[in-house]
């Protein structure tokens, strides 16, 4: 637990009783570096193995586990990210090494990380992958949701959220097919409010991906303090999969509703709050009025009260103060606009994907390539291992070992299609990022300032590296 000091410090909103303190400074031990390129190289080497022998069916992608198209395509435009990178490097040493209030440095954290994100979304060129994801017509041969956004308009909000699954069989985006009305909704709201402005959209929508920095804050400053709430939420923002799909996938913005009640849930569970308990059901309930993924929050959320609290009275007030949050919300949602949550869910496709084995490696193999090095070699010793003073992170290590399992299951048990993990697992970056943030505070707590700000500026110059091979190497469509 951390001690008295800390604890002011962290209520305060600033990294003095947890940064680095000159004169008493300690060498950096080099084991994380190490552990990072050895996960390097087993990535790597499974991306060429997958390339090179793996033969599945894969849609219209040569080879698993990247939903991508191999293309490599490095344009001009890709220099933009050396002043997006070096803005963010730069807000990242701040926020973890000055006097900022929390307030003002999650909100700098974000605005880097969507100006990171356009630039991520250039490299290949194309201005026209700023707005993909609000493309009306077809995009490399696919729909997403704006191409079903006109039944909202012809039916009117309640119309359509209660004829939803009835409509289900006449949209022509299999996204729209496959999650609850509540993006649309959102959708119709930012086109009523921003106009036919498809750039201010897509930057809204990539402002509303980002903020999920500050869940990843939240999770991290539960876990380890301040200071390893402000590493994680600069960790999130400079990982490929959040810089890769904020202009481009909606799950960017599920990311943020699932870890805002995920942070909401942790912090309950840790201060045995029914109050917070209840806030963390009532996001969790409007998150899903976007994706169905919220069910394994849940299910990791009753894993970590059952592991971290005791008596089954305090479980009791935990669990039912959720739920009874979660269910209010619902029962607003089926009385205001007859969303009914079952008739949405029966009515979704089942995947129709070839289900094999190999996605039993290849599912989290692709999910730890967007996760980016740092997160996905120091976020995941994060979830394994404790480091006093730190927490255990029981919530996040519960919610990722369901998923890992069950993408492991095949796609007519799970409704997933196999090799998209990397963007249905995005909710699970922010989670990751915090237990790094915890990772390197700790590693970082012994040295001098200085080292400890090129630690996290190294940290984020290799996720951006990584981000723009990624881009760069393949076109990841939707």
């Amino acid at each position: 637990m951390p001690n008295s000091a800390n604890a002011r410090a962290n209520d305060l909103g600033t990294v003095a009783a947890t940064a680095p303190r000159a004169g008493r400074s300690h060498p950096l031990r080099l084991w994380p570096v190490l552990l990072m390129a050895a996960v390097a190289a087993v990535l790597t080497g499974f991306l060429a193995y997958s390339a090179a022998r793996v033969r599945i069916p894969f849609g219209v992608f040569p080879h698993p586990p990247l939903y991508g198209l191999w293309h490599p395509e490095l344009s001009r435009p890709a220099l933009l990210m050396i002043p997006a990178g070096l803005l963010l490097i730069g807000v990242a040493v701040l926020v973890t090494t000055v006097r900022l209030p929390t307030w003002a440095a999650l909100a700098v954290v974000i605005a880097a990380g969507v100006v990171a994100a356009a630039a991520t979304a250039l490299i290949r060129g194309d201005p026209s992958h700023l707005v993909r994801g609000l493309a009306t017509g077809s995009v490399e041969h696919r729909y997403y949701y704006p191409a079903d956004q006109h039944f909202v308009r012809e039916l009117g909000i309640r119309g359509f959220v209660a004829q939803q699954p009835q409509l289900v069989p006449r949209f022509r985006s299999y996204n729209s097919r496959t999650h609850p009305a509540g993006i649309h909704l959102l959708l119709n709201g930012l086109f009523q409010g921003l106009g036919p402005h498809p750039v201010r959209i897509a930057t809204a929508l990539a402002t509303m991906g980002m903020a999920a920095a500050a869940g990843a804050w939240a999770m991290g400053r539960t876990l380890g303090g301040e200071r390893a709430g402000r590493i994680a939420a600069v960790l999130f923002v400079a990982a490929p999969g959040p810089l890769m799909l904020a202009y481009t996938i909606m799950d960017a913005v599920y990311a943020t509703a699932m870890s805002t009640a995920a942070a909401l849930l942790m912090v309950a569970i840790h201060r045995r709050s029914a109050p917070l308990a209840a806030a963390g059901g009532v996001v969790l309930g409007l998150s899903t009025l976007l994706t169905y993924a919220t069910v394994f929050l849940v299910l990791g959320t009753v894993v970590a009260v059952l592991v971290q609290v005791r008596g089954l009275r305090a479980m009791a007030r935990l669990l039912g103060a959720a739920a009874l949050g979660g269910a209010a919300v619902l029962v607003a949602a089926w009385v205001t606009l007859g969303f009914d949550l079952l008739a949405q869910y029966h009515a979704a496709p089942l995947s129709r994907r070839h289900w094999t084995p190999y996605w039993i490696a290849g599912a989290p193999g692709a999910w730890l390539v967007y996760a980016g090095l740092p997160i996905a070699t120091l976020g995941v010793l994060g979830l394994v291992r404790r480091f006093p003073p730190a927490r255990a992170a029981v919530l996040p290590a519960a919610v990722v070992l369901i998923m890992v399992v069950w993408a492991g299951l095949p796609g007519s048990i799970t409704r997933l299609r196999p090799g998209e993990v990397e963007r249905t697992w995005a909710f699970l970056y922010p989670m990751l990022a915090a237990t790094a943030g915890v990772v390197v505070a700790g590693w970082t707590r012994a040295a001098s300032r200085r080292a400890a700000a090129l630690v996290v500026a190294g940290l984020v110059a290799v996720s951006l590296l990584q981000t723009t091979a990624i881009q760069a190497l393949w076109d990841n469509f939707l």
